[in-house]
């Protein structure tokens, strides 16, 4: 059964040529040849040549595409048509072979599994309603021996008002909450102006997240925080670099992003 926001899925659709275009994406390097997955998760995903990978919403698989750049066989899946569509024509484009799935990642397709890694990064599971489930989808897909890496915005970061003075971290959501947070701004985090403005996310816990892959089986083998992110989540964040925004020297530490590997242990 379908668990897919109709307003997610329409501001998806939307979104996904203005951030084709939109130069945060780097579609233009990628055509160009260049491997666009950002240097934090880069760095933390180790060598991936010769592994199988599902890319839980792939958007419109850039960063899938990176992966197989970096020699990995890579499957990507979102929900949104267009998005998809244009994955496509860009794998196509580059020369790589890649399989682009459109479904709802926590109804996926019969036989999606055999994975060694399944992959999510930077604003995948703030969508997601349902934490548990999508982390039972994410161990049915990986083979036994095979590792979930997740890269995203931390909770504490998302407490935080977007809209605070620069210099100024003042709390306004809860850390933790199972009921939809809704925004209705007439513009993306891209700046791209958009008509369908309704969105619905959810604000998961560190615990949250970590019980949830425990309930699914996995074993957690490694996580980190860090202080940087690859867009200006609050007004108070200064840009470091060409992929990231961070709190400017001398700010207190707030943690900006985690990454979480956990593994399906084999069965003994």
């Amino acid at each position: 059964m379908s668990t897919v926001n109709p307003h997610n899925l329409a501001h998806w659709n939307e979104v996904t040529a203005h951030h084709v275009g939109s130069p945060m994406y780097r579609t233009e390097d990628f055509r160009r040849g260049e491997i666009v997955l950002d240097p934090v998760v880069r760095d933390a995903i180790g060598d991936v040549a010769g592994r199988r990978l599902l890319h839980l919403q792939c958007h419109f698989g850039l960063d899938t595409l990176s992966l197989a750049r970096l020699g990995a066989d890579v499957t990507g899946l979102d929900f949104s048509p267009p998005a998809i569509e244009k994955a496509r024509a860009l794998a196509s484009e580059a020369g790589i072979d890649a399989a682009f799935i459109c479904a709802d990642v926590l109804d996926p397709p019969a036989g999606l599994a055999g994975f060694d890694i399944v992959f999510a990064s930077w604003g995948a599971i703030y969508w997601i309603a349902d934490m548990a489930a999508w982390m039972r989808v994410a161990a049915a897909a990986l083979k036994p021996g095979g590792r979930l890496f997740l890269c995203e915005g931390h909770p504490a970061l998302l407490m935080l008002d977007e809209d605070a003075p620069a210099g100024e971290l003042r709390v306004r959501w809860p850390y933790d909450s199972r009921e939809a947070h809704v925004d209705e701004g007439d513009l993306d985090y891209t700046g791209a102006k958009v008509s369908a403005r309704r969105t619905e996310g959810y604000l998961h816990g560190l615990a949250h997240i970590l019980n949830a892959a425990m309930g699914a089986g996995l074993t957690v083998r490694g996580f980190s925080e860090g202080d940087r992110v690859p867009w200006k989540a609050i007004g108070g964040l200064v840009q470091v670099d060409r992929d990231y925004w961070a709190l400017p020297p001398g700010a207190p530490f707030v943690p900006l992003n985690f990454i979480l590997q956990a593994v399906k242990e084999p069965p003994r």
